[in-house]
Formats: structure tokens, C-alpha cells, sequence
């Protein structure tokens, strides 16, 4: 039976995109066979807003039980039962003339819709891997502005030539054909693309219903990327449910035009922008980080002026034409925030992730927005209503970017990086003394001492050479008070044995890899870095340096010179103290493979948290063995010391 079905993740990626499209084809029909309905059937604006409510509650209630399901049983029966179900929901549709009845009909297709809708984008990041995710999901979501627009356009052409009821009929009858394809679609592993990850989120059996639940909104960054789509879906839902309407009743067009002139607009804007999102998303993703978030909520940005402009267009063409662009930048977020919201939860509740996102996004977003804006359009006009959208999509903005700042992302580790070693000695080993910290006496020791990895300081010295010293005046070394920045490499070495740093790179005596910490808590640190970068470039060893700092500039610096190089942001800052340099605060700006804080402000809870968010943890200075321990028992994967050394330390 398995040797029949479609295996090629390319023909699966082609089904559920048709059936995609069909899911929006029969959802947004309705909208443009209303002013039809409206003038039959002879309902209210309210009315009309509560069918469409109608939908979207059944939609929202019926969804976390079919992302439990889906977690659980075959995808691929409960998708193609629902397919089946909303499609001859949608042909009976056109068999009622009451207003129960055609709530009852849209309750059923909201029920249909909901299980595909829920399980297939869990599905397709089964498929591809996570590099490819967001072009992926673009495509499968570029059938939303098509099927969207065809709603439209077809229930524009069939109206006049069929009537309105005959039209629900005959969009119905495809969805039955996708319902049997569907079924012969290979169900991939679940999690089977998410292994490339350095540090994973943890895997863990599958619990119940309400403790999975409870999981997912304890996660930061999903509730921020779920709340943020309820706000941008209030905006998407009131525009596709009313603007129909609203371009018949101030431009004085015909129903047939309306439908044409919108779905038109929309297949095409909202199209493009799905395709650009998808694109510029993975880009954004891989040159900075949360490129998902910034994505969609720059998007938006960039639509509210748009939406302000368009709803006051003095003429029909004017309005078309903004028309275009405002579909563009809506549909541009739609992949990105779909992929963002993955990526903060496992592969094995990933069902249940968007079927509670369902449920939020249509309950506080278009499920109250039809309603809400035919409400007002009875009392005030339908301008006011559609005046409501651009202030609810500056609500978008400022969840997605809270998200961005608080629930960031660490850049992804290459699949041939060299793993930290569990110690890490600090300055070099200095045996309490015995050697000067910074010296390659002390670095040599560390090689002796059977250490992998050694953390030293850089910074620059008069004639403009990266040398190995910790502060910026000799005080407390020499008790003299001399300015690093004052006094020559060579000097600096015959005072206090300081080393250039190509020195320490290109000597066999010393470990092998070595935690380079840039000393630069101001704005003056580009020469530093530059520096830094050159020389590790010259000696090829880009393999074998991890580069860390306090400032979250020297980060993003390093990213952009040398994105393969591994980088540490350096924390000691915890509180709300946000100016202070080495803050946690500045960790979404720093954007670093890991983040390597003060011990003293690590606890269980903490390391919990990081490990969940797949956030690799590195300790400092860690001196005590019980606590170096209790810190690896954590989660931290690695531990700067002065004192521990792999001889005197047994590491498990």
C-alpha cells in the first residue's frame, strides 16, 4: 500500500497547496456572493457579520482538538475527512434560504477547514528542511491571496449567469477529488528536519492535552508571535469579509466589477508579497536572526500608511492602484509568522502550536472584526469600520517587535562547528599564581593541564597591534598608571608579558582552541574588531576561535564581517538596569551562538528556560567544583574557571 502513495515531498508540497487554494475559494465566496445574499435574502450588515463569525467560531472551537489528534493519528485520514466535509458544506450552502440554515452550513465548513488548516504546515516542515522552510510555506500560503482572489472572482462571474446558490454548488464539487489525492500522500516523520540544530530543544513524550496547552503558552515567543497574528488577521478577515461591499457602495460599481477589480488586486498583490515574504524571511533569517519577526512586523509598518491612504482614495483608479499596494504588504508576513511560530515549539506539538493559534488569531481577529465592523457600518457608516484596521495593525507591530527584543533566536551553529569543550580555562591557567594570567606561560600550562579551549582578552595597543591583556591601564599590574592605548605592543610585553594575539594563534604550545574576549565596552571598538578579524582570517583559524564581548556591537560587527565565526555575547547584567553594558537586555541586538553569563546568576529555572529555547549556555568564572557540577547538571555546556582543570576536576 506505502509503494503507491506520493512520495516525492515536491507532488505532496502540489496537493496540499491545491487544497489550500480550494479552502480559501469556498471561504471567501461567501463574502462575495453577500451584497447577492444581502439583497435575496434580505439580511443586515449585523446579520451578514454574524454568518461569517459563525464560521470562524466553528473554525476556532473544532482546532485544538484536531491538533491533538494530529499529534497523535495519521494526518493524512484527518485531512482528507475534513477536505471532503467542507467541500459538501459548501455545495449546501446554496440549499438554504433561512438564516439558521446558512449559519449552520458555515459552521459545518468551518469545521472541515479547520482540520486541514491546523495540521498541513506542521506537515510541509516534516518535509523540507528548516533552511527552505520559509520559501516552502510561502508557496503553500501564496494559494491563500490566489484562493482568495478566485473566491471572488469566480462567485463575480458565476453569480450573474447562475444566481448565487448554484454558485456555492458547483465551487463544491472539487474539494471531494483533493479529499481522495490526499490520502495517497506519504506521512513523514515527525521532527525529521529539525536535527541540523546544535543545541535541540528537548524531546519529550507526549503529554496531554492540557499539559501540552500549558507548554506552549508558557512559551514567550509563541505567544507573542500568536497575538500579534490575531491582530494582523482582525485586519486581513475585516478587509476580505467588507471591502467587496465597500467598493459598491462609495464607487458605485457593480457587484460583478467589484468582485473582479478586488480579486484581480488580490491575486496578484497578495501573491507577490507571499512569494517576497517567503524569500526575503529566509534571508533576513540567516543574515541576522529573527528575520521572521522583523519581517513581518517591518511589513507592517509599512502597510498602515498604505491601508490610511487607500480607504481615502478620491477616485476609483487611485484606489486600485493603492489597492495593489496595500495587498502586497499584508501578505508579505503571512509565511514569516507562520515559520516563526514553529520554530519556538517541538516538532511533536507543532500540531497542537497551530491549532491553538487557530483558535487565538480567529477568536480575538477576524471572528470579531466581521461582526464588529458591520456593527459600526449599521451605526456610523462603513468608513468608520474600515478607519479601525490601521490601529489595530500598529497593535501587530509592537507584539511582533516585543517578540523580537525579548523571545530572540540564537544564530544557528554549522553542522561542522567545533563543539565547546565542558572547561574552559580563564586568562590561561595560572595555578593561583604560579603563572601570570595572560601570559603564554599561563597558556601553555593550559595545554599542559590537558585543556581544550583557552579565554584571553584582546585589545589594542599604541602602534596599533591586538595584544593579550585584560585591562585598559597597568595599574594594578605594574602600579603604574599607564593607558594601554598609550604604550607599544613591544613595551607592553616587556612590562607584563602581554603577547600579540597572532602570537598565541600561530604557537603549537598552546590549546588548540581559544575564546577571544574583545575588551570594548564604548563606541570605539571597529578598529579593534577589524583588527581581530584579520588576523584570524590570515591564519585561516576561523574553526578554532570563538569570539565574545559585553558589547552587543562587537557582535553584530563580527556577524557581518565574519558570520562563520562562532560569537559569545558576555552577560553579568540581569536586573532592569538596561544601560549597562553586558546586559541581557541587548541579547536579541548581539544576536550570538550563546550566551555566556556571570555563574552567579545562573540557577535551575534559568538554564531551564535558555535549554528550551535552545539558547547554549556558557558559565564564568566558575571556581567551585560542587557548583561547576550542579551548573553542568543545568544545562550549561560549558565552564570558564581560574582554578578547576580537567586533572583536578573529573568531568562526567
Amino acid at each position: 500500500m506505502s509503494s503507491k502513495k506520493f512520495k516525492a515531498p515536491v507532488i505532496t508540497l502540489i496537493i496540499l497547496t491545491g487544497i489550500n487554494l480550494l479552502n480559501y475559494i469556498d471561504r471567501n465566496i461567501f463574502s462575495a456572493l453577500l451584497p447577492a445574499i444581502k439583497a435575496d435574502l434580505h439580511f443586515s450588515d449585523t446579520e451578514l457579520g454574524i454568518l461569517g463569525s459563525g464560521f470562524i467560531i466553528a473554525y476556532i472551537l473544532i482546532a485544538p482538538l484536531f491538533g491533538w489528534l494530529g499529534d497523535r493519528f495519521e494526518r493524512t485520514n484527518i485531512m482528507s475527512s475534513g477536505v471532503a466535509v467542507w467541500s459538501i458544506a459548501t455545495a449546501f450552502s446554496g440549499m438554504t434560504r433561512s438564516f439558521v440554515g446558512q449559519l449552520t452550513t458555515r459552521i459545518v465548513v468551518g469545521v472541515g477547514e479547520s482540520s486541514y488548516t491546523v495540521l498541513s504546515p506542521g506537515f510541509l516542515s516534516d518535509l523540507f528542511p528548516k533552511t527552505a522552510r520559509g520559501r516552502i510555506l510561502a508557496v503553500y500560503s501564496g494559494a491563500i491571496s490566489i484562493g482568495s482572489a478566485l473566491g471572488f472572482l469566480i462567485g463575480g462571474a458565476l453569480e450573474p449567469q447562475f444566481g448565487w446558490q448554484k454558485s456555492f454548488f458547483i465551487v463544491g464539487i472539487p474539494g471531494i477529488i483533493f479529499a481522495f489525492l490526499i490520502l495517497n500522500v506519504q506521512n513523514p516523520v515527525r521532527g525529521s528536519q529539525d536535527s541540523d540544530s546544535e543545541i535541540k530543544k528537548p524531546r519529550e513524550a507526549h503529554k496531554n492535552f492540557f499539559a501540552t496547552s500549558k507548554e506552549l503558552f508558557s512559551t514567550g515567543g509563541f505567544v507573542c508571535a500568536v497575538l500579534g497574528y490575531a491582530a494582523y488577521t482582525f485586519v486581513l478577515g475585516g478587509l476580505a469579509f467588507w471591502m467587496p461591499s465597500f467598493i459598491i457602495r462609495y464607487y458605485g460599481v457593480s457587484l460583478m466589477k467589484a468582485n473582479l477589480v478586488f480579486g484581480s488586486i488580490t491575486v496578484i498583490g497578495g501573491f507577490c508579497g507571499t512569494l517576497a515574504g517567503g524569500f526575503l524571511s529566509d534571508r533576513w533569517e540567516k543574515k541576522g536572526g529573527n528575520g521572521y519577526f522583523k519581517l513581518s512586523g517591518t511589513a507592517m509598518i509599512v502597510a498602515i500608511p498604505i491601508f490610511w491612504m487607500c480607504i481615502h482614495a478620491q477616485d476609483f483608479n487611485s484606489f486600485c492602484k493603492i489597492l495593489f499596494f496595500l495587498e502586497f504588504a499584508l501578505f508579505i508576513c503571512l509565511s514569516p509568522i507562520d515559520t516563526a511560530l514553529l520554530s519556538y515549539v517541538r516538532p511533536e506539538i507543532r500540531g497542537m502550536a497551530i491549532a491553538w493559534e487557530v483558535f487565538v488569531i480567529h477568536f480575538l481577529g477576524d471572528g470579531i472584526s466581521r461582526t464588529l465592523m458591520g456593527s459600526v457600518s449599521d451605526s456610523t457608516g462603513l468608513m468608520s469600520a474600515m478607519l479601525i484596521c490601521p490601529w489595530v495593525l500598529g497593535l501587530a507591530v509592537i507584539i511582533w517587535f516585543y517578540g523580537i527584543i525579548f523571545y530572540w533566536h540564537p544564530a544557528l551553529w554549522r553542522p561542522n562547528q567545533f563543539r565547546l569543550p565542558l572547561l574552559q580555562s580563564h586568562r590561561g591557567f595560572t595555578e593561583s599564581g604560579k603563572f601570570k594570567e595572560n601570559t603564554m606561560a599561563a597558556f601553555e600550562n593550559s595545554r599542559k593541564e590537558n585543556f581544550k579551549m583557552t579565554e584571553l582578552d584582546v585589545r589594542l595597543s599604541e602602534d596599533g597591534e591586538v595584544v593579550v591583556i585584560h585591562d585598559k591601564n597597568l595599574k594594578r599590574l605594574i602600579q603604574v598608571h599607564r593607558k594601554v592605548l598609550k604604550t607599544s605592543a613591544a613595551e607592553l610585553k616587556a612590562l607584563v608579558g602581554a603577547p600579540s594575539l597572532k602570537e598565541v594563534l600561530v604557537s603549537d604550545a598552546v590549546t588548540n582552541f581559544i575564546n577571544i574576549e574583545v575588551k570594548a565596552y564604548d563606541f570605539k571598538y571597529h578598529k579593534l574588531v577589524r583588527e581581530v578579524l584579520r588576523i584570524v582570517d590570515e591564519l585561516k583559524c576561523e574553526d578554532r576561535v570563538m569570539i565574545s564581548s559585553f558589547n552587543p556591537f562587537v557582535m553584530r560587527m563580527v556577524k557581518r564581517l565574519n558570520p562563520g565565526v562562532l560569537r559569545g555575547y558576555l552577560v553579568m547584567h540581569m536586573g532592569w538596569k538596561f544601560f549597562l553594558p553586558g546586559h541581557i537586555f541587548y541579547s536579541w541586538l548581539a544576536n550570538p551562538h550563546t550566551l555566556n553569563i556571570e555563574q552567579a546568576h545562573l540557577n535551575r529555572r534559568r538554564c531551564t528556560h535558555f535549554n528550551k529555547r535552545g539558547i547554549p549556555v556558557v558559565a564564568w568564572t566558575v571556581n567551585d567544583p560542587i557548583r561547576a557540577k550542579q551548573l553542568l547538571d543545568y544545562g550549561v555546556i560549558s565552564i570558564i574557571s581560574d582554578k578547576l582543570s580537567p586533572e583536578n576536576f573529573q568531568l562526567s
